[in-house]
């Protein structure tokens, strides 16, 4: 189904496309270079791969996700989908929600324990969505509050809560920025879940993420033929977390076309703006590159010269946050020297704030080049 997405976002955001629901067949050792087929779960052993990995059917895949996770639970389901075929893309993610529904359906907030990071921390983020769902915005704060052992899985959780808020509201955007501003507004230790919790609300007004496969009408009042709107609407505090969403709205309208895409979010007439739209324009290259890290630099030509560096650079960051670590190792690799230095900075603290075990995150470090490798081991040592 063209064009409907779920949540992705590493402390700037992400933003993944779900395909066109014609199967969920891959070559996982391109999508998930750290994957091994001795790792892989085979599909006989587990009747309810063949549906998620095979159908062409989205709703069935949910369906069999659901299944799972009530015959093994939750732990055990993340596990079976995380070692299977399944890709690390937004249909992947919207079915991992399933086991973050079932989690929360099951242990209420302490469901947030029971989920892990795997396929950008859709567990959590269907078990957000669930408790809001039902017992409204004190139990979203609850939720969120679990999350903050980690920085990036604390983003994660209020990303998700944005979605959660503007469905509650049933698409009534002003109130669920408002809403975002009552809870996190005030959040001293996490200055910037104020901006996830709102881009959460923009990219759930562009997508109807929450609503996607109940037969229910999504209402979207606050969508236009403007490429700008809803951003010209709204004040300044609400600018970031909109924009870092509106290329794919305009890349919508634009039925796909990358060139005009970034045409049009260059002539913002706003610097700030501009640059926020053309990462989300980097952003919509990523799922084009279909796994293969090589694929980056032919599509990047597309956003034109003077941000084709950033297109490279953004694009490594989104590898590496959707589980493909080896393929960001490898752009950073072969980028030009003027910008090899900020592409393995970069990477190097993505590495840092990864949820991975200390001793799983050192492995990662020695696969970079060196002086880097060198530097990637230093600045972890330094993490508690």
């Amino acid at each position: 189904m063209l064009f409907k997405t779920v949540v992705v976002l590493w402390l700037i955001l992400l933003t993944l496309w779900i395909g066109d629901g014609k199967g969920l067949s891959f070559d996982s050792k391109k999508i998930l270079g750290d994957k091994t087929p001795a790792t892989e779960t085979k599909t006989e052993d587990i009747p309810e791969l063949n549906d998620i990995l095979n159908s062409k059917d989205q709703d069935l895949r949910l369906k069999a996700a659901r299944k799972l996770v009530e015959r093994v639970d939750v732990e055990k389901a993340l596990e079976i989908l995380e070692h299977s075929a399944l890709p690390h893309t937004g249909e992947g993610h919207l079915v991992v929600h399933q086991i973050g529904f079932y989690a929360y359906q099951k242990y209420g907030v302490d469901s947030i324990l029971k989920c892990k990071d795997y396929f950008l921390y859709a567990c959590y983020h269907g078990a957000i969505i669930e408790a809001a769902s039902g017992e409204g915005f004190e139990a979203i704060v609850k939720m969120t509050d679990r999350c903050k052992e980690s920085p990036v899985r604390y983003f994660q959780c209020v990303h998700a809560a944005g979605h959660s808020i503007l469905a509650m509201w049933n698409y009534d955007l002003p109130k669920a920025l408002e809403t975002c501003d009552s809870l996190y507004e005030k959040e001293s230790d996490f200055p910037e879940a104020l901006s996830s919790c709102h881009n959460g609300g923009f990219m759930e007004n562009l997508f109807g993420v929450h609503d996607w496969g109940k037969d229910k009408e999504i209402k979207r009042d606050w969508l236009s033929e403007d490429p700008y709107f809803p951003c010209n609407y709204f004040g300044e505090k609400y600018q970031r977390g909109c924009w870092l969403n509106q290329a794919a709205r305009i890349y919508q309208m634009n039925k796909g076309d990358v060139v005009k895409t970034a045409q049009i979010c260059q002539e913002v007439g706003n610097p700030q703006y501009t640059e926020w739209c053309m990462d989300n324009v980097a952003r919509q290259i990523h799922p084009l590159t279909l796994g293969n890290p090589n694929m980056t630099f032919q599509l990047c030509q597309q956003v034109g010269p003077d941000w084709y560096d950033k297109c490279v650079l953004v694009n490594a960051g989104s590898f590496y946050s959707v589980g493909g670590r080896s393929e960001a190792i490898s752009i950073c690799s072969q980028v030009p020297a003027t910008i090899k230095p900020e592409c393995f900075e970069r990477l190097i603290g993505q590495i840092v704030s990864d949820p991975l075990k200390k001793e799983e995150r050192e492995k990662i470090c020695q696969k970079l080049e060196q002086p880097y490798s060198s530097k990637c081991l230093s600045s972890l040592s330094l993490v508690p």
